[in-house]
């Protein structure tokens, strides 16, 4: 093969041609440098890894005058008689760099890449392409040495010029006398298309048993990930391939590498081989686009067969426009074949580079955009209830955006949102409020959109879980401070739950045709049954001044899941209580006391307390009365009378220690009744096997009616008993309130 001659070229054409000579190099050169960034003496590396130069033995210089006709202000120098080496640590298919020197001769001695690392300079290749002849003819004229640089571009090796078929390994560069100096460096890597980004020889995986996934190859966005086949140790240390570590599928296996960016070119080094046995594995590859169609599959990867045989990785070239993937191609399949003969073939990769869709010199990368991103519709603010999850989205005028989604103020950008790279972004479940941005990017730029503020509304709760039941008003203001949510009963049953700090009101006419009104506040839920056989559909209640209808019927109350938090009463409206005095007609004559049948309390754990004064317990079957077995209740709890008719058992019964925290009229009290029952029958006040009552002492006092009818203290005149019918008892108090 012809070897291209270094030409000597008159002064006067070549300061014609230096101020251009940037445009000059080749546009397939992968590395330039001018050697901005390098300091001291010895040795320094040109380029990224691995496509990096490391240069031996140089002396870095400082040219101080700007108007040099060279590309940087610093150059490598060699003094009279030295030596300077470029070592490339992969082979080099072409270098140009920028030579000069003030008097003499020098040489420049390529040696190529080698069959097997460790033997850097074989004697058999000593001689191979000496390059003889630097200019002799550049010189610096008047001016100080290295003050005006005169540098010759027309050093242009090529390894095919001295048939390196693996590339320049070596330049030795030798100066006879004065002052050699490089300015510029540009070089190719050999056996890889040159418009590749990413390249990799695995080496900085570690080397482990197993399958590893993913495996990440390049920057983000231009990543690559590999996902399933595993890290091998590579045996050989063939020159056809660049690294000691593989990624490998064995037997039928197969692995994806999948593109963030889509690739417009791919160049690979795979193989198929089989280490024991004869028969071809015939490892696959199969090429995808941006919509998942199967582009082509390339089958025919070399193998080699025997033991322990030299792994020879193929060079693979897959360009999308040859498919006919202008969007990209989006994935790769590699895969073993599944028909081996053998249980030790294997499909590797050895190298790999990829080039994204839009690199620059693809011809896929399109004109850049003249200006950032344009916002036209803004993140929106917006209230959430607590526990929900929100959509934000934005839109922007212009194409090729990406998105980050950030929290906090607009600019700020300490806290990306991981995976939120779309136009719209959906938060997770929100249980205080926060801010959310957007910041979108294009060639031209990136815009920060509006800060976007999520209030979180206090948590919704409902009123009505279960039954029939119209809510009248919510958030209703009463004079006393107290906030309640009203519901009017419409049928037989009713379940309901309080709001924080706010407190349920549900109502309903009893027998005696007074309107009954049950609250409730705190924790838990209670649930109000009519009693079918007195059960009236909704109707004006005729002792009233008021066109709003109640249902009519003998209640029971049901108080589950009760804590020290939770506050219950029963009563009627009456004169006493009502905020509106009009609703009453003159010589209206009330009963003025809530007809109730039973108030149960189950699966609690205390209550804080529970008014009844107004209230009076009767029936004929079942319990009558308050049924709060096991529940302490914590502050008081009064009732107005109990009286059993029939078969039925009137009840006081409550947890151990109610009744115990100091307070305004604390403890357990009967308001304006004797408890004598009807029936007879001793009120229950312990559980079977117990004697130990839930109080300690028995007040009866005084009270009044809501239609203000006073009620005189009255003796207790009940028995007491345990479940088991064993009498128990009780210590009686009696007091007025003046």
């Amino acid at each position: 093969m012809k070897r291209k001659p270094i030409k000597i070229i008159p002064l006067l054409i070549l300061l014609l041609y230096l101020p251009v000579h940037l445009s000059a190099l080749p546009q397939d050169l992968e590395v330039f440098t001018d050697f901005e960034d390098i300091s001291g003496e010895g040795e320094f590396f040109i380029g990224e890894e691995p496509n990096r130069v490391k240069i031996v033995g140089f002396t870095v210089e400082t040219l101080e005058d700007p108007a040099l006709l060279h590309s940087g202000t610093k150059a490598i120098t060699l003094g009279p008689g030295q030596e300077g080496v470029i070592v490339s640590e992969r082979g080099i298919d072409e270098i140009q760099f920028y030579a000069a020197e003030t008097t003499g001769a020098g040489r420049i001695e390529p040696r190529g890449n080698f069959p097997f690392e460790g033997l850097i300079f074989p004697s058999t290749l000593a001689d191979n392409g000496i390059v003889d002849g630097l200019p002799t003819n550049i010189n610096p004229g008047a001016n100080p040495t290295l003050q005006s640089f005169v540098a010759d571009s027309d050093m242009f090796l090529d390894s095919s010029d001295f048939d390196f078929l693996d590339g320049i390994k070596e330049l030795k560069i030798k100066n006879v006398s004065g002052k050699f100096s490089l300015d510029d460096l540009g070089f190719t890597i050999t056996r890889r298309p040159s418009n590749n980004t990413v390249f990799t020889t695995f080496e900085e995986f570690s080397v482990g048993a197993g399958i590893i996934e993913p495996l990440i190859v390049g920057a983000s966005p231009n990543s690559a990930t590999f996902d399933g086949g595993s890290i091998l140790a590579g045996a050989s240390e063939d020159p056809t391939r660049s690294g000691q570590v593989s990624y490998g599928i064995f037997n039928g296996e197969s692995f994806t590498v999948t593109f963030e960016t889509p690739a417009f070119e791919i160049d690979v080094f795979a193989a198929a081989i089989i280490l024991s046995g004869d028969t071809d594995p015939d490892g696959s590859i199969e090429v995808y686009d941006t919509n998942d169609n199967l582009l082509a599959t390339f089958s025919d990867l070399e193998s080699a067969g025997g033991l322990g045989a030299l792994l020879k990785p193929r060079q693979t070239t897959i360009n999308a426009v040859e498919l006919g993937a202008p969007g990209g191609i989006s994935k790769l399949i590699v895969k073993d074949n599944p028909n081996v003969n053998t249980a030790r073939s294997r499909t590797v990769f050895d190298d790999f580079g990829f080039t994204p869709i839009g690199a620059p010199g693809t011809g896929s990368e399109g004109p850049p955009p003249a200006d950032a991103p344009s916002i036209t519709t803004q993140p929106a603010s917006q209230e959430v209830q607590s526990g929900a999850s929100t959509s934000l989205s934005v839109e922007a005028s212009g194409d090729d955006h990406t998105f980050q989604w950030f929290t906090g103020n607009s600019g700020d950008t300490a806290s990306p949102i991981a995976g939120a790279t779309g136009s719209s972004f959906t938060t997770s479940a929100l249980t205080a409020s926060s801010n959310f941005w957007v910041q979108i990017t294009n060639a031209g730029g990136s815009t920060n959109s509006d800060t976007a503020v999520i209030t979180v509304a206090a948590p919704s709760v409902p009123l009505v879980l279960d039954g029939s039941g119209d809510i009248a008003g919510e958030n209703i203001q009463h004079p006393n401070g107290n906030v309640f949510d009203q519901i009017l009963l419409t049928g037989e049953s009713i379940q309901l739950q309080a709001r924080p700090n706010q407190i349920t009101r549900v109502s309903f006419m009893d027998e005696t045709e007074d309107i009954v009104q049950v609250e409730f506040s705190g924790t838990g839920t209670f649930t109000v049954t009519l009693d079918p056989a007195t059960f009236l559909p909704p109707a004006v209640p005729p002792r009233y001044n008021q066109s709003v209808e109640y249902v009519t019927g003998k209640p029971s109350v049901v108080i589950d899941g009760a804590d020290s938090s939770t506050f219950f009463s029963i009563f009627t409206v009456g004169s006493i209580n009502a905020v509106n005095q009009a609703l009453f007609p003159e010589g209206q004559v009330y009963d003025a006391q809530a007809d109730i049948t039973l108030v149960e309390v189950i699966n609690s754990t205390g209550m804080g307390g529970m008014q009844l004064s107004n209230t009076v317990f009767s029936g004929n079957t079942g319990k009558v009365g308050v049924d709060a077995r096991g529940v302490p209740i914590g502050v008081r709890l009064t009732i107005g009378d109990i009286d059993a008719d029939g078969d039925a058992v009137p009840h006081l019964l409550f947890g151990e220690g109610s009744f115990t925290i100091p307070a305004g009229n604390p403890g357990l009290r009967i308001t304006g009744g004797d408890l004598l029952q009807t029936n007879a029958a001793s009120i229950v006040v312990a559980e079977s096997g117990s004697t130990t009552t839930g109080f300690e002492t028995l007040i009866t006092q005084n009270n009044f009616k809501s239609d203000n009818t006073p009620q005189p203290t009255q003796s207790i005149n009940a028995t007491f008993a345990n479940e088991d019918g064993d009498v128990i008892t009780v210590e009686v108090d009696e007091i007025t309130i003046e």
